[in-house]
C-alpha cells in the first residue's frame, strides 16, 4: 500500500513538473531588457535627465503590468525640461516632453518591442514642449533579447 502511494505521489510530481515546463515561463521570468541613459548637465554639475525602458513593470499607475514602456524623467533643478526620443529598427517612433520639473517623471508607451528590434534611446534637454530638437543629448542603443 505504501508503494502504490509512493507511486501516485512521484506520479503527481512527474506531472506538474511537466506541466510547468510545457507551459513556459511567465514575461517576469523572461530575458530583462530594461536599458536606461542618464544625461549630466556640466553647468549645473547634476543629472539634467534620465530615459529609461522597462521591459516588463507596472506602468502607469491603475495601468496593470505593462510590457515594454519608458520613463522620462526631469532630475536637475536647471530650468530646462527633458526630450525623450525613441527609435525602432532606425525608424524615429516619437518623442516625449517633461516639463515637471526636477523630480518629475512621465511614462510613455510609443510603442511594441519584439525580439531582435534595435532601440534608440534618446534623452537630452529642452526649452519647453515645441523644442523637438533638444541640446545636448545621451544616446544608448540595445537590441531587445525576448521583446
Amino acid at each position: 500500500m505504501k508503494a502504490q502511494r509512493l507511486g501516485l505521489k512521484l506520479s503527481m510530481v512527474s506531472a506538474v513538473t511537466a506541466a510547468l515546463v510545457v507551459t513556459g515561463s511567465p514575461a517576469f521570468a523572461a530575458h530583462n531588457d530594461n536599458s536606461d541613459m542618464t544625461l549630466w548637465d556640466g553647468n549645473a554639475s547634476c543629472q539634467a535627465g534620465r530615459i529609461d525602458f522597462v521591459d516588463y513593470g507596472e506602468g502607469a499607475p491603475g495601468g496593470g503590468m505593462n510590457d515594454d514602456y519608458f520613463v522620462v524623467s526631469d532630475t536637475c533643478a536647471n530650468g530646462d525640461g527633458v526630450l525623450g526620443r525613441v527609435y525602432v529598427n532606425g525608424v524615429l517612433i516619437g518623442t516625449r516632453y517633461n516639463g515637471g520639473g526636477s523630480g518629475s517623471s512621465v511614462i510613455w508607451d510609443p510603442a511594441q518591442v519584439y525580439a531582435n528590434d534595435v532601440v534608440r534611446m534618446d534623452i537630452c534637454t529642452a526649452n519647453g514642449p515645441e523644442d523637438y530638437l533638444g541640446y545636448p543629448c545621451a544616446s544608448r542603443t540595445f537590441r531587445s533579447v525576448d521583446g
